[in-house]
């Protein structure tokens, strides 16, 4: 008894190109952290792609506790902000604050790694340094709680 052949599969090229074109599908507008609000030129919102994207995508993700009313039942944002004076073991503590950066940026399909965490105490504070890959590039992005 022989096995029949099976027949290889191909994809063509630009049916992938076109799934990942990052210009069509990651954009946001600038904002300005400091001021809280949206940058505009000529009285117009400015449109960011790329890595500039990611960086904006992240901060908001991260300075967004999740599930908060105007994002309920979407997963968006973080949960790193409900360990805030809390009293465990600073390795739960800090393995606890990698997995909650991680679970709340990886939402994003630019995103395709969060690792390389530093973390810097400072009296009460605490610095957390990781890097950020995606399909854009890298940066490097931090919070302190």
């Amino acid at each position: 008894m022989t096995l029949p052949q099976i027949a290889q599969l191909e994809f063509p090229d630009t049916e992938l190109i076109q799934q990942t074109s990052p210009d069509k599908v990651h954009k946001t507008f600038l904002w300005d952290f400091n001021k809280g609000d949206f940058v505009l030129k000529d009285g117009k919102l400015i449109e960011v792609t790329g890595i500039e994207y990611v960086k904006i995508w992240v901060e908001k993700a991260l300075r967004t506790m999740k599930d908060s009313l105007i994002y309920e039942g979407t997963g968006y944002g973080s949960e790193y902000h409900t360990l805030i004076g809390k009293n465990f073991h600073p390795d739960f503590t800090r393995s606890e604050y990698e997995r909650m950066i991680r679970d709340a940026l990886l939402q994003n399909d630019a995103i395709t790694q969060v690792d390389n965490f530093v973390f810097t105490q400072n009296g009460e504070r605490l610095t957390i340094d990781f890097q950020v890959k995606s399909i854009y590039g890298s940066t490097e992005r931090g919070v302190t709680v």
